[in-house]
């Protein structure tokens, strides 16, 4: 995990939190300015991406994502962590202030991409459409969904070209210039995975597959 830290906390420029848990396997990344939203999780299997959903009224929302088909996967402490129709892991948080994106230009972390095999890409769209209460924005590729609200963490779904398989999910990054930042991840650790005409795909210390994008860290949107 400590590598995995190291290389996110250099990547994002968010200094990590202390431990917490009783095994210390929490922190947050801290932003120099607007409140914290991404945290960093020792696991005991391969790395990965799950949603925290903060709400203030957390029966209300858990009631309602057992409505929209969700089911509960387990129990941590007083967390609800529950499975999307697909299967992507998500936990029921309750809110801590107002989460919220502060954009400085700046190449950053403002974007989580779902992975979701073509068999259940009609009911995941429709479940995260609901949950979020986001309207879907679909761009020249039918095959990307993008739920945005501002000042929030963007919500990217990519249908795959396979059939079947679970729901996963990936972390992206927002740059202007794309070559120079993985130049620089690669230098702090990670490896490049693939290359795309807008993305590259790399991989983390750790695991972690993520993405850098051809988007403005301002905005958040497509150039």
């Amino acid at each position: 995990m400590e590598e995995a830290v190291a290389f996110w906390s250099a990547v994002t420029g968010w200094d990590p939190s202390p431990r917490r848990g009783e095994d210390g396997q929490f922190l947050t990344l801290v932003p120099r300015r607007g409140q914290a939203y991404v945290k960093v999780q020792a696991v005991a299997g391969p790395a990965g991406v799950h949603l925290d959903l903060d709400s203030a009224d957390r029966p209300a929302l858990v009631e309602r994502s057992r409505t929209l088909g969700a089911t509960t996967a387990w129990t941590y402490h007083d967390v609800e962590v529950a499975r999307s129709p697909g299967g992507l892991t998500f936990c029921h948080t309750v809110v801590d202030g107002e989460p919220s994106l502060v954009r400085d230009g700046s190449t950053i972390l403002d974007q989580v991409c779902l992975d979701i095999p073509s068999t259940c890409w009609e009911a995941e769209v429709a479940f995260w459409q609901a949950l979020t209460g986001r309207e879907p924005e679909v761009g020249a590729l039918p095959e990307f969904v993008r739920l945005v609200e501002d000042g929030r963490v963007r919500l990217l779904l990519q249908r795959l070209d396979e059939e079947d398989g679970p729901v996963r999910a990936h972390p992206d990054l927002a740059t202007s210039d794309r070559r120079s930042d993985a130049v620089r991840h690669v230098a702090l650790g990670a490896r490049v995975r693939d290359e795309h005409d807008h993305w590259t795909v790399l991989e983390a210390p750790g695991g972690q597959v993520y993405c850098l994008t051809d988007r403005d860290p301002a905005t958040g949107r497509a150039v």
